[in-house]
């Protein structure tokens, strides 16, 4: 019998031991999280304010997060989730107008050509950019190694992306994948993105969250590593990992237990990752905070607010969602100029941006409102931050890394997560000599 550790509860770490455990092989998996809590940037917190539950963050998966879904196939939770049958996307701007993105059931690329056509906040001129885009894409006319080294605001320059489009459709897709603006994501991680979630068939719809995140990802994730041979000890923080002879061989936890295992799996995030292995390679990878706001009306928002969520553009809020019959998340990617700022100040922003870009929200009264700040929520993913992303193989051979910041191919989404917890799993499970 195979015994693995896994370091974090995160959702790399529950991946990794979710794919061991269904593998169907003799294996007996730990998995140690120092938090209380399991699920990392994917958890749901209980505010005793209103006794209930909130998400600590918004996430919408695409159709093409194709391990993420058969990771909660296997948990037992995709039922909790709303599939679209194609991509539509509400936005409004601050003078209270909306405007709808919505891609017919074309065969790519051509969906989002027509939807970019129909999509009333650009001009015509606006509109063609998307097509030289494309066509540099399809045709990979600046080549991978050019990619890796500069930007999306520079690939954007040589495509002749105007500025309209890009605050009207870039940006806000930039700020939703990447938690970045443009200048800090890099050109290449674009276009593999562009080539996965635009131009594969079937790729490009959203998936929208039917639950709070602790039903969808930790609940089933608990309930099935439990029944499979799975010991899950939280609240428990590693002081020391011992290698000797190219392997790790046991880790020290801070209470002094000392244990052993055959094979490591570290889901620690990055900036924790130095800490545990004393590797200091990875230490240049800038966070990026995202803030989210709740606001919970005293009456029902049916009347005021049907959209599941919608895009604001051009506005310091950027994404409006509907997390209850009485209650919002407005979320700000990318907010390192506001992640420092009193708790009253972004309240009053966002109420107001808020009800600038619906005018209907002026009538509801909110009878609580709740920030959360999640200050190193992903990485900055630029150009330079390529070479900094670990493979999940390192010099010790029966030691793994997963982790959204390590070398997916994608930025730090939950599908890069969950991809790399694959990865490991699979590493172990099929070693390559």
């Amino acid at each position: 019998m195979k015994r693995i550790c896994v370091i974090g509860g995160g959702i790399a770490g529950l991946s990794a031991a979710v794919f061991l455990a269904h593998s169907g092989k003799v294996v007996k998996i730990t998995l140690l999280e120092a938090s209380p809590n399991l699920g990392g940037r994917a958890y749901s917190f209980f505010d005793k304010n209103i006794n209930a539950y909130l998400d600590i963050g918004q996430h919408i998966l695409a159709s093409w997060y194709e391990n993420t879904l058969e990771f909660l196939k296997i948990i037992g939770t995709i039922d909790k989730l709303y599939f679209q049958k194609q991509l539509e996307v509400n936005f409004a701007d601050l003078n209270g107008k909306r405007y709808t993105l919505k891609c017919p059931k074309l065969f790519p690329p051509l969906h989002l050509i027509f939807g970019i056509m129909g999509y009333n906040a650009l001009r015509l001129k606006d509109k063609l950019g998307i097509i030289r885009i494309i066509r540099a894409v399809k045709k990979n006319i600046y080549g991978d190694e050019y990619l890796k080294t500069i930007n999306a605001d520079k690939l954007f320059k040589l495509t002749e992306q105007s500025g309209r489009l890009i605050n009207c459709f870039w940006k806000p897709f930039i700020a939703a994948v990447f938690n970045a603006e443009p200048e800090e994501t890099s050109a290449w991680l674009l276009v593999n993105l562009i080539k996965k979630g635009f131009l594969t068939k079937g790729s490009s719809n959203l998936i929208l969250p039917d639950a709070n995140l602790n039903e969808i990802y930790v609940e089933g994730s608990i309930s099935y590593l439990t029944k499979n041979n799975t010991e899950i000890k939280c609240g428990t923080r590693i002081k020391e990992i011992k290698f000797r002879d190219n392997c790790a061989e046991y880790l020290i936890t801070d209470s002094g237990e000392k244990s052993y295992f055959d094979y490591f799996i570290s889901a620690v995030p990055f900036f924790e990752y130095g800490n545990l292995i004393g590797d200091r390679n990875f230490d240049n990878l800038m966070p990026s905070p995202i803030i989210n706001i709740y606001h919970i009306f005293k009456t029902k928002l049916d009347e005021i607010f049907s959209d599941r969520f919608i895009g604001i553009l051009n506005a310091t809020i950027q994404w409006i969602f509907k997390t209850g019959d009485n209650s919002i998340c407005i979320v700000i990617s990318s907010a390192k100029k506001l992640i420092d700022k009193d708790k009253d100040e972004l309240i009053s922003l966002s109420i107001n941006e808020m009800c600038r870009a619906i005018p209907e929200f002026k009538k509801a009264k909110i009878g609580y409102s709740r920030v959360v700040k999640e200050k190193r929520a992903t990485f900055v993913p630029n150009a330079d931050s390529l070479s900094s992303r670990p493979d999940n193989t390192m010099k010790y051979k029966n030691f793994f890394v997963a982790g959204d910041w390590t070398n997916t191919g994608y930025p730090s989404t939950l599908e890069g997560a969950v991809l790399s917890g694959r990865m490991c799993a699979e590493l172990i499970l099929n070693p390559i000599n």
